[in-house]
């Protein structure tokens, strides 16, 4: 009988069950530049997550993060990023690493280790984390450095301003139990 319980309390944690994105997710890089005074910010929604049943990924479309200057995004797309041959970036971690509260209100908060995929490059990186239980899933907020030059995009460049190769993204969404 104790077994059974066991093995339903397993069943029914959040960390076994199939997640998926509802809502507007948010994902942001952000880099700066060289001088100083340059600090950009791109956003996007475009964010779906998948499930195994032991990894969750989450991939991103880079051909829709808009830095509010469209000639910048133009050449950051085409050039550097190179969208038509790498459409996608995607960060990867195993769901039993983050402990997932089960009570509505409840947070957790931490570091997991992770993958980050740009470029057709992965890398490994360390993902801070908050989760918080709502009513219908869990609102989550990561974000992680990365270092483009690693994933073998060539750092900006553009009338005398450079991008720093190191880089931060940060994303929110709500995750739910997918049936």
């Amino acid at each position: 009988m104790r077994t059974l319980a066991l093995l339903a309390l397993v069943v029914a944690t959040p960390a076994l069950a199939a997640l998926s994105v509802e809502g507007k997710p948010k994902v942001a890089f952000f880099a700066v530049g060289s001088p100083g005074f340059l600090d950009i910010e791109g956003t996007s929604s475009d964010l779906a997550c998948t499930d195994d049943g032991t990894t969750l990924t989450c991939n991103h479309g880079l051909d829709t993060l808009d830095t509010g200057i469209e000639l910048r995004d133009e050449h950051m797309k085409l050039k550097f990023l190179q969208t038509a041959q790498f459409p996608k970036a995607s960060i990867a971690l195993a769901k039993a690493s983050i402990p997932w509260p089960t009570e509505v209100g409840k947070e957790a908060k931490g570091t997991v280790d992770a993958t980050f995929t740009a470029h057709g490059v992965t890398q490994p990186t360390v993902v801070n984390y908050a989760v918080k239980k709502s009513k219908t899933g869990w609102k989550v907020t990561a974000k992680f450095d990365f270092d483009i030059s690693k994933h073998g995009i060539e750092v900006p460049s553009y009338l005398g301003v450079t991008v720093d190769s190191a880089m931060r993204a940060e994303v929110s969404l709500d995750l739910v139990d997918t049936p």
